[in-house]
């Protein structure tokens, strides 16, 4: 059964009538996936117990008309308007049926170089930018808008522009106020009126590209010519020549000021991602999903699902249950298999690029949970160790599931085994965790079923259904309001108010009296920072994502990359008080320790934001209804 509030969540954007519930849903997607009676009865225990629950779309879709269960792709985009309104068209169909997409639009010549066919001039990638985002907004989904992210190159010519694309008013907003000011002299309100032009600014700025986050492809080459304090070539994609020279570490800093200001833009590392291209010969991984944890090749989409690593803890041995957790991981790889068999979309290359590779990303959540559980403080050593162990322990036996398959089925139809790069597979069979080497040779001859297994997704949905924290990331707060949204600018829908129940478990343990106290004291502040009479080694298990230092944050992000196959999804949060400086300096810390992304998010860089700390009394009294 679901909580009330998992329920609520539930009903908003997964049943297919009002008739439905929990274990008609598990039902009807266990069936829809397995092939015979008994992996439907499997299928089901595991996701009607919240072990392992699959990702929207297919709690969703599966079992009903709408034949896709994928949640988000990657389309190419070349320079010439028959390509950019191709895509265009392409991704109106995967927004229609449920799906967000990324973009590369690094092809496109920068803005003012000359079309040659017509004599004109290039109004450059960012002007398409837009007109992606308003396609976003008026195709509807089910239970929301098409999420969008899109990515450009470092040396391409219009990233200072595109670098400043959300924090700067576009060419509408100036209008509007423009406008706004005129208006104001003109009916003569102008010393009240200028009071709010700064809110009004902002608002706007928050506004603009509403369904898309932006990130930059960061080389290698770049990140030394930052460090060396080096010159870096932006170049034309018209002549190849380079048309204007930056400061590389002003470039950087420029990032940095706009995340600072924004959360905007993230980091792909080009040359990490890359190293774990397992189908080189079919090109460069250059664009990722909305949320960034799967990069992607042209066509590809993602095919989610992931284990509440919570499920895994064993109370009475205070560890976690290994045997159960490669069951679950072996069952849940051939679940998103058969997801894949089972998808289609009116759009024939992601058709052919979804079962020519097969991609799956078996992600987890309850990360802070488990944590919490073993009493073992999130920025701790112990906790950075046991990530790596469990990140290669469920990639390996997520391989060796996918080996099984190879062997029943025959490897990914793209599979060539002269071409591809075995690097990423070696790396977890052949593992310090794992004594017994595997013959590598052996592996290409036989093949994987498909190109990758794991990732990292930030589960935002799907773990209040199972009342856990998201992906990978330390609690946000132990007690917050979180806005329910359908992507359609920045209005709640609906909001939930979360309290850690694990805290108030270890709090009876310790005999914490008072208990009222603490959950008016977090309620108020989030934190059990100046909470009297808190053991001290309470207080460090339970450290908030703002009370961590952003070192820690990326190094647990780290610990997890080492042996997941795919990329991941993590906020690195820093409390408002947060510098420009504090942000590059992250950003070079994370590109040094081989992170495949970074996103940054200082508090309240947004007027507008998801997770709320500080819950009045209004919201306190929806509390009580909600968590029960």
């Amino acid at each position: 059964m679901l909580s009330e509030k998992a329920d609520k969540i539930a009903k908003l954007k997964y049943y297919t009538d009002n008739n439905e519930r929990w274990e008609r849903l598990c039902w009807r997607v266990a069936n829809h996936i397995a092939k015979d009676d008994k992996q439907s009865t499997e299928f089901f225990q595991l996701i009607y117990n919240k072990i392992f629950i699959p990702g929207g779309r297919i709690l969703a879709n599966a079992g009903t008309k709408i034949t896709n269960l994928l949640n988000c792709f990657v389309l190419g985009i070349e320079d010439s308007r028959v390509s950019i309104y191709q895509t265009l068209k392409d991704v109106a169909e995967v927004f229609a049926h449920g799906g967000g997409c990324g973009y590369n639009f690094s092809n496109i010549r920068e803005e003012g170089a000359k079309i040659r066919t017509t004599g004109g001039y290039a109004s450059g990638p960012l002007s398409f930018l837009t007109l992606f985002d308003q396609t976003g907004e008026v195709i509807q989904q089910a239970s929301r808008r098409g999420a969008q992210i899109a990515l450009l190159d470092i040396d391409h010519p219009d990233i200072e522009k595109y670098i400043n694309f959300k924090s700067i008013p576009n060419s509408r907003n100036s209008r509007l106020m423009e406008e706004y000011q005129r208006n104001l002299e003109l009916s003569k309100l102008d010393r009240n009126g200028k009071k709010y032009f700064k809110i009004l600014e902002k608002t706007l700025q928050d506004d603009q590209l509403t369904h898309f986050n932006i990130s930059v492809l960061i080389t290698d080459e770049f990140m030394k010519a930052v460090e060396k304090n080096f010159s870096w070539g932006l170049v034309s994609r018209e002549t190849g020549k380079i048309v204007k020279t930056v400061d590389a570490r002003k470039l950087l800093r420029l990032i940095s000021e706009h995340a600072w200001e924004s959360g905007d833009p993230g980091l792909m590392m080009y040359d990490r991602v890359n190293e774990d291209n397992l189908v080189p010969y079919l090109g460069e991984l250059k664009a990722t999903n909305p949320c960034g944890e799967i990069p992607l090749l042209d066509g590809e989409p993602c095919c989610l699902g992931s284990l509440n690593l919570h499920s895994f803890y064993d109370e009475n041995t205070n560890s976690i249950n290994l045997e159960f957790l490669e069951f679950a991981v072996r069952k849940s790889v051939r679940f998103l298999d058969g997801v894949v068999t089972k998808t289609s979309l009116p759009v024939e290359k992601i058709n052919n690029m979804t079962k020519g590779l097969r991609r799956l990303g078996l992600g987890v959540f309850g990360w802070a949970d488990l944590l919490a559980e073993l009493e073992i403080p999130y920025d701790s050593q112990d906790a950075k160790d046991l990530g790596e162990y469990l990140s290669w322990f469920i990639s390996f036996f997520a391989w060796l599931e996918s080996i099984e398959l190879a062997k029943e089925f025959g490897p990914f139809p793209l599979y060539d085994k002269d071409k591809v790069n075995l690097h990423v597979i070696e790396k977890v069979l052949n593992s310090r965790f794992n004594p017994h080497k595997f013959n590598m040779e052996q592996v290409k001859e036989i093949g994987v079923r498909n190109v990758s297994v794991t990732t990292i997704p930030p589960t935002g949905t799907i773990a209040i259904l199972a009342d856990m924290n998201s992906g990978i990331e330390p609690y946000f707060a132990l007690a917050y309001k979180r806005n329910i949204t359908e992507g359609v600018g920045n209005t709640a829908k609906d909001y939930i108010i979360e309290v850690n129940p694990i805290l108030f478990k270890k709090l009876e343990k310790y005999g914490v009296e008072n208990l009222e106290e603490v959950k008016d004291h977090i309620l108020e502040y989030g934190t059990l920072e100046n909470c009297e009479k808190i053991p001290e080694k309470l207080k460090r298990v339970f450290k908030t994502a703002m009370e961590i230092s952003p070192v820690d944050h990326v190094d647990n992000q780290v610990s997890w990359q080492k042996y997941i196959t795919n990329a991941i999804s993590k906020t690195i949060n820093l409390p408002e008080s947060a510098t420009v400086e504090d942000i590059e300096n992250i950003l070079i810390y994370g590109w040094n320790q081989g992170t495949k992304g970074l996103t940054v998010y200082r508090n309240r860089s947004k007027l507008f934001q998801v997770l709320e700390v500080g819950v009045n009394n209004k919201d306190k009294k929806n509390e009580s209804s909600s968590n029960k």
